[in-house]
């Protein structure tokens, strides 16, 4: 079937595909990124024709440069036109006084396709110029830094549209909506750890953290599979549209069965921050809350064996401190009130005991409480020494600390196995590229 779309059918598909397709009597250059439009045909490119070199551009957009007028060919990793700004990468095609003639941003290979554009048009042999500098070209210093090339704009200087209308628009669109569902993302996946009672210890933030990540990571999934969707529903609108009648939908809606290196790079990276908190986690809150839970131990032993009873209440004392900049900062301090002393609450089981939450100053709650005679800063409640300390959030953090600790020979044993199987399949790679034919 021959249709007026361009990719339609397998076997219009491949007709078309002779954009990519060497003809070394008609050769085209492409940048990097192959810029296509909604319906899949490249956009962006550049050809030897009759006329010299011309490029096309987006917008139906056709610029010829006779080759007369070509005095140099340059890719640049970065220039400039006038004193100020500096370009990214792009094709550069200079007229004989070094002005630019045309600008074709993006990365371009110098010495593959554009080589065999240049050849073919009969104009001097591109080349590639860096900011470290190349031949006699006009590089500045200012101080200690070096200046990329200056090339200035000649008269009639054009710059080749290599995106379509409307890119800013829909950056922002698609910026907005990423962050839209990153944000429900890791909101989702916060939930869960804030269900959990206090009690749980450090794990539940552990929990909270892995699952805010984990939701981010899955709201960019989401984001990005939406956006693909999308994309091709609009390309196999347009494509309909243009032909009259319906196109096939396995065309435009089949599966991406390439694998993204950034996801695998992402979960590689994910896995070294989780080695790490498990660190964090594992052996390190198991060994302070043990340290800790042996200290509150001590203080629940001396205040049951010699401590004195006597009426009192929890109060708030406020305290305050100044940073460098003179930013002054109060923390509420939960306190014992007894016969006109005042002394900090022990955090006995891991935290004070709490005040009143919508307005701490005015906390003022009757309390038993138990101190030394001979040391009166030895003080806690008696709710807080009765029972076992052992319990609660320093039991629940032994234990998760111990379960991580367990977890992290086999978990830093996989991400090893990860890594090296990622540098094998480069390695692999970089050997099928050489000996290809």
């Amino acid at each position: 079937m021959d249709s007026p779309v361009a990719h339609w059918g397998a076997r219009e598909w491949r007709k078309n595909m002779d954009d990519l397709v060497a003809d070394p009597e008609h050769p085209q250059a492409f940048p990097s990124t192959y810029p296509m439009d909604l319906m899949g045909r490249i956009r962006v490119r550049l050809t030897a024709e009759d006329e010299g070199l011309v490029a096309y551009g987006f917008g139906r957009q056709r610029v010829v440069l006779p080759r007369k007028s070509v005095g140099a060919v340059h890719t640049v990793t970065s220039f400039r036109t006038g004193q100020r700004g500096t370009h990214g990468r792009a094709l550069l095609i200079l007229d004989h006084e070094d002005r630019i003639l045309l600008r074709a941003d993006g990365q371009w290979e110098t010495y593959g396709e554009v080589e065999h554009v240049c050849r073919a048009a009969r104009v001097s042999r591109p080349t590639y110029v860096s900011k470290s500098g190349s031949g006699n070209l006009k590089f500045t210093r200012r101080g200690s830094v070096r200046q990329p090339p200056l090339f200035p704009k000649a008269p009639g200087y054009v710059k080749l549209r290599t995106y379509p209308r409307g890119r800013p628009l829909r950056l922002l669109v698609l910026l907005v909506w990423f962050g839209l569902l990153m944000g429900w993302g890791g909101f989702l996946g916060a939930l869960p750890a804030m269900a959990l009672p206090e009690w749980f210890g450090a794990v539940r933030t552990l929990i909270g953290i892995v699952g805010s990540i984990l939701g981010i990571a899955a709201g960019i999934w989401v984001a990005a599979a939406v956006s693909h969707v999308l994309t091709d529903a609009l390309r196999w609108a347009g494509a309909s549209w243009v032909a009259g009648g319906p196109a096939p939908l396995r065309r435009f809606f089949g599966r991406r069965h390439e694998h993204s290196g950034a996801w695998l790079a992402g979960a590689n990276v994910g896995l070294v921050v989780l080695v790490i908190a498990l660190i964090g986690w594992g052996p390190g809150v198991g060994l302070s809350s043990l340290t800790d839970g042996f200290s509150d131990a001590a203080l629940v032993s001396q205040l049951r064996q010699g401590g004195v009873t006597i009426q009192g209440s929890l109060i708030d004392v406020p305290q305050y401190s100044t940073d460098d900049n003179g930013n002054t900062t109060e923390t509420d301090v939960p306190t014992l009130s007894f016969l006109g002393q005042q002394w900090p609450d022990p955090p006995i089981g891991g935290r004070p005991l709490a005040l009143n939450a919508s307005d701490p100053l005015s906390t003022d709650i009757p309390e038993t409480i138990v101190f030394l005679p001979l040391d009166p800063s030895t003080v806690a409640a008696r709710q807080q020494i009765t029972g076992s300390v052992w319990h609660g959030a320093p039991t629940a953090n032994l234990i998760s600390g111990g379960l991580f600790t367990l977890a992290l020979p086999p978990l830093i044993w996989f991400l090893v196995l990860r890594v090296r199987r990622r540098r094998w399949r480069r390695a692999k790679g970089f050997v099928d590229d050489l000996t290809a034919t």
